[in-house]
């Protein structure tokens, strides 16, 4: 049976490993074993595995002799990504399974249920905090990004190294919370959303799986778009026309003169501020592949939320100066141009970025928006402490990760001189020191002028939110007090600093002031963000446990 081949493996894995000397972890492990007539597992299909994950809590040391006690059972796994698919670090696309090999969701280390996850491999960056950093940076700023969790890998019997899971973009009221789309949608307000379209590669896929735009990506092209949700083999002809349609105003508005097209500005069919954030976190980390590869929008039902929004965002492995490809690692110029030595792929480059960019009122929201996060997520003091507090949670399992894979003083990528560095150390302040000269450079020339920005003026959220949490700092246990002015429904999270979810609450029909008493006593000191979420609110706040 299943069961009993995963008590024999893992029995066999825990004798094996040991004589690695890898035997405990501050970190989750998690231990996969597939039958050894798979050779290696495939990009695809997906194959039958076993997963445990030991996590004894947060603080708590994991041992590999320890049971199973956050996940123990059947899994579908596949090796994900393009170019990366080189390494022997490979990353992993993961599905839930149940006894009957059918799909099951389930929360895994604080982040919520779902059945899709990914063990991403984080390969070609030497410090391995570029892609949780953005996510949590992205988050800070008001967005959704995926929940994460560092652990250390076993596979066969092997150690692999530090990973993180991740959840894998998905619509989802946890994820992309947009409106679930049914093959019968086919009219009023149900047809309209929500959708979830890519920008990649479509080299390798069916004409089917993509339509194309009217207008030219930068090599020359037709600019393509990719059915995401819902996926290709499942998007109804109605559906397939109403997106494009939608895209098709979007796109005449953007590209015309005066950014109007049938009496409606683009402005007005987008959600500005999910544009300027996603370039800004694009342009901080000079993101070369930001724009044109892994790259996502979405939409929701029109009696939700009629606007286009940016992201969630995902590939910032090759990022913060870490590769010559675009001249990423020089930290002056605007990576959204493409115009940069090394710059490729432009076949799914959008053109719409640089019309935006020559639109004051985008500009001036943008500078705006810099200005503002320049005080919070992106100060700079705020950026070298999220490096400096994530390289001291990961610890030792650095260090282990570079014995197993020996890539320090190695070029395999295409790294620029002086890289590459010789040790993990070097390559954290490397990476320090090129986020300051990048903000430095980025506060020169962020183009536009706040003081006439619009959207200062008419809030994107409509309903301002005034939030009393005392005492702050606390010793654990903190009062949190605010007032609604309309009944809605609010969603209140509290994250630690590596972005894990340690508390969450919806609160249903809130309406006047709400007042309540949070408990953190187990917890471990440091700092932590409140977020509270509605359809018309986006409240973060810092909170410190000492």
């Amino acid at each position: 049976s299943i069961q009993f081949l995963l008590t024999l493996l893992t029995c066999f894995t825990l004798k094996n490993i040991a004589a690695q000397n890898f035997t405990e972890s501050h970190l989750p492990i998690v231990v996969i074993e597939y039958e050894n007539e798979i050779e290696n597992i495939p990009d695809e299909p997906r194959v039958l595995a076993t997963m445990g994950i030991i996590y004894n809590g947060n603080g708590e040391i994991n041992h590999i002799d320890d049971s199973f006690n956050e996940y123990s059972g059947n899994i579908g796994i596949e090796t994900r990504g393009n170019s990366t698919q080189l390494f022997e670090k490979k990353t992993y696309t993961i599905e839930l399974w149940d006894e009957k090999l059918e799909d099951q969701e389930k929360a895994l280390l604080g982040m919520a249920e779902e059945e899709d996850w990914i063990l991403h491999a984080m390969v070609i960056d030497k410090t391995q905090f570029r892609i949780p950093i953005s996510f949590d940076i992205f988050r800070e700023m008001g967005h959704y990004a995926s929940n994460y969790h560092f652990v250390e890998l076993i596979i066969n019997n092997e150690y692999r190294g530090l990973y993180i899971l991740t959840e894998k973009i998905k619509r989802d009221n946890n994820r992309v919370d947009i409106a679930k789309l049914n093959i019968d949608d086919s009219d009023g307000p149900a047809l309209t959303g929500g959708y979830i379209l890519r920008i990649d590669w479509t080299w390798d896929i069916d004409n089917n799986e993509y339509f194309n735009s009217n207008y030219e990506s930068q090599s020359g092209e037709l600019m393509t778009y990719q059915y995401y949700y819902p996926k290709a083999d499942k998007i109804q002809e109605t559906q397939k026309n109403y997106i494009k349609e939608f895209m098709d105003r979007f796109e005449n508005a953007v590209f015309s003169t005066n950014f109007f097209a049938d009496e409606i500005r683009y402005t007005d069919l987008i959600n500005v501020t999910s544009f300027t954030d996603f370039l800004i976190i694009n342009e901080l980390s000079k993101n070369s592949d930001g724009y044109k590869l892994s790259t996502y929008m979405y939409k929701d039902r029109e009696d939700k939320d009629d606007r286009l929004y940016a992201g969630p965002i995902w590939d910032f492995d090759q990022t913060y100066g870490m590769s010559e490809v675009c001249s990423n690692n020089d930290p002056t110029g605007w990576t959204y141009m493409q115009e940069q030595d090394w710059c490729e792929d432009l076949q799914s480059m959008p053109m719409f970025w640089q019309s935006m960019m020559s639109d004051t009122i985008f500009t001036n929201h943008l500078s705006c928006r810099w200005n503002m996060l320049r005080q919070g997520p992106l100060h700079l003091d705020s950026l070298l402490n999220r490096i400096d507090e994530m390289n001291l949670y990961v610890g030792e399992a650095i260090t282990r990760n570079f014995i197993r894979w020996d890539f320090q003083g190695q070029n395999i990528w295409i790294e620029p001189e002086p890289l590459p560095l010789e040790t993990h150390e070097e390559e954290v302040e490397y990476m320090k020191n090129w986020i300051t000269e990048r903000i430095e450079w980025m506060d020169l020339n962020i183009p536009g002028n706040c003081s006439s920005d619009i959207f200062s003026k008419i809030p994107e959220f409509s309903e301002n939110l005034f939030v009393h949490v005392f005492p702050n700092p606390s010793k654990g246990k903190f009062d949190i007090t605010f007032e609604l002015e309309t009944r809605q429904d609010i969603y209140l999270t509290i994250s630690n600093f590596i972005g894990d979810i340690v508390l969450k609450v919806k609160l249903k029909d809130q309406v006047g002031q709400f007042n309540n008493t949070i408990d953190f006593g187990n917890q471990t000191n440091g700092m932590y963000i409140l977020n509270i979420t509605s359809k018309n609110i986006n409240h973060n706040q810092k909170i410190i446990i000492q």
